[in-house]
């Protein structure tokens, strides 16, 4: 039985992109001004978003896929399906509750009295 070796999770790089901060910077202070700050935030925050839910939805596939071996038998080993398993299910439910945060913050934001 030959052990593979498990990747470590991927956060859906949040936080770790393998870009070093002052490359990030140096990209940033290189835009010649062309889209002011708020469009930019927001199309790179939208982006960012995109690509979340697109490595999310490709989990799932992944989960969907080695599942689907294990039932036919083109997978043997049981940890994998799990492992993938697992994460597609870690991935939906980080979703998920970041979801209901931003719509809690979205219904307290309209309660306030202005």
């Amino acid at each position: 039985m030959a052990v593979n070796a498990i990747p470590p999770i991927n956060s859906i790089n949040m936080i770790n992109s393998g870009t070093p901060v002052n490359t990030v910077q140096s990209l940033n202070n290189a835009n010649n001004g062309q889209v002011n700050g708020t469009e930019k935030a927001s199309s790179d925050f939208g982006q960012f978003l995109s690509d979340a839910l697109n490595q999310v939805d490709a989990l799932q596939k992944t989960a969907d896929a080695a599942s689907i071996g294990l039932a036919t038998g083109q997978i043997q080993d049981i940890h994998t399906v799990m492992i993938a398993l697992q994460k597609a299910s870690l991935s939906l439910n980080m979703t998920v509750e970041a979801r209901n945060k931003v719509l809690d913050a979205y219904q307290e934001i309209m309660r306030m009295q202005m």
